[in-house]
């Protein structure tokens, strides 16, 4: 079966931060030595340029507030993937559908981006991240709208049993914007920065330190990247420039249309371990909103052992706390009496994650199913669980 221009390069997926900064410092440390000998030596990479026919031939100057230089060989890479964007109409499409799915987060990116005085075309780097699938799990493991790996999120992001805010599109833009921030004021250039966020700081900080020219598209042609990095800036670069001037190339990508209701909000904090289900109920709320807008909750239930702030719709937040507060002094002292349920074990549970969702102890399920307290839980295995049930 023959792949579209567009599905061949999609397969070409970009590794995330962490797990692409073990690789490529490996890598480095092979190229390394032979680099200072064959600097000045012309050589030809797997990315060398390739000549491509675009629908427009006008030259890159700037792309959404980040210079491209006028040399073939940053010119020819960034058409490459504006010819597979739109060299057929399954190609036009398949943007023009990414580009509509991220709109519920795409006006969030692009005021933070303001805020902070960042690039524009910097709000459609999750298309190559994630195709803005919040819940998005690379096969590394990586996870959400930025494709963080779980040990790159400190200091920007938690993560527990209960919570993983890799999964929140907020709070990981927030993370993720950090993070490019971080890596400009480091390597003072945008390329640069974006290809850092692909294969880690350190990993690059290495290779600038012997390149003779401190810039993306000198290592990228010299071939002193892994390919996967060197395609990922000029892949970007490209769905920026379509993004924004769509029309100049014969297609016609979706502007943001909806209200902020995506982009601003208002919080209530919960005290104890309560579902979404249950809190849109009490809430008076579409429940597959809030469960959209709390993605980071795991398990669809916030944390019994700390306040969880969820988030709202705006102009919801005044309303929702006093219809919690009024919950919690109605709420009458239940009568209650020992019972035992089942539950069916899913992947990451745990004998102590299971004894905080019932309310009971480890050592109470292992009695009830006769089970050690370091053993292993089987994916769809039934435990036995004995909680305590309020009388009606």
């Amino acid at each position: 079966m023959k792949l579209s221009a567009l599905t061949a390069i999609a397969l070409t997926f970009t590794l995330p931060l962490a797990a692409a900064t073990l690789e490529e410092e490996k890598y480095i440390d092979e190229l390394l030595p032979s680099l200072t000998e064959n600097v000045t030596t012309e050589k030809k990479t797997t990315t060398a340029s390739t000549k491509t026919e675009s629908k427009s031939s006008k030259a890159l100057t700037h792309v959404g507030g980040i210079t491209v230089p006028d040399q073939p060989y940053a010119q020819e890479m960034i058409q490459k993937y504006i010819l597979s964007y739109t060299s057929t109409e399954y190609a036009k499409k398949a943007l023009v559908e990414t580009l509509d799915k991220g709109e519920l987060y795409r006006l969030y990116i692009r005021q933070e981006l303001k805020k902070r005085n960042m690039p524009p075309a910097l709000e459609y780097l999750p298309v190559v991240e994630s195709e803005y699938k919040p819940l998005a799990t690379s096969r590394s493991g990586a996870r959400g709208l930025w494709q963080f790996m779980e040990n790159s999120i400190k200091p920007f992001m938690e993560k527990n049993e209960w919570i993983d805010e890799r999964l929140d599109p907020w709070k990981s833009t927030d993370a993720a914007l950090s993070k490019l921030q971080d890596n400009y004021k480091m390597f003072g250039d945008w390329p640069i920065a974006i290809a850092a966020y692909n294969c880690g700081a350190g990993a690059m900080r290495r290779i600038l330190e012997k390149a003779p020219e401190k810039t993306f598209w000198y290592i990228a042609e010299k071939g002193l990247l892994r390919d996967q990095s060197v395609q990922y800036v000029p892949k970007f670069l490209a769905i920026s420039e379509l993004s924004e001037n769509g029309g100049d190339y014969g297609i016609q990508l979706p502007e943001i249309t909806k209200s902020t209701r995506f982009a601003e909000f208002d919080y209530v904090t919960v005290k104890e371990n309560i579902t979404m289900k249950r809190l849109a109920s009490e809430l008076r709320m579409d429940y597959t909103t809030l469960k959209m807008l709390n993605c980071a909750l795991v398990h669809e239930c916030t944390p019994p052992d700390a306040p969880y702030n969820i988030r709202l719709p705006v102009g919801m937040g005044r309303g929702a706390a006093i219809a919690l507060s009024t919950m919690q002094r109605s709420k009458p002292e239940p009568q209650v009496k020992d019972t035992v349920i089942t539950h069916t074990v899913i992947k990451g549970e745990t004998l102590y994650f299971l004894s905080r969702l019932y309310g009971c102890s480890v050592d109470d399920i292992c009695t009830k199913n006769n089970i050690e307290k370091n053993d292993v839980l089987s994916i769809g295995k039934t435990l036995y669980i004995p909680v305590k049930k309020a009388e009606t």
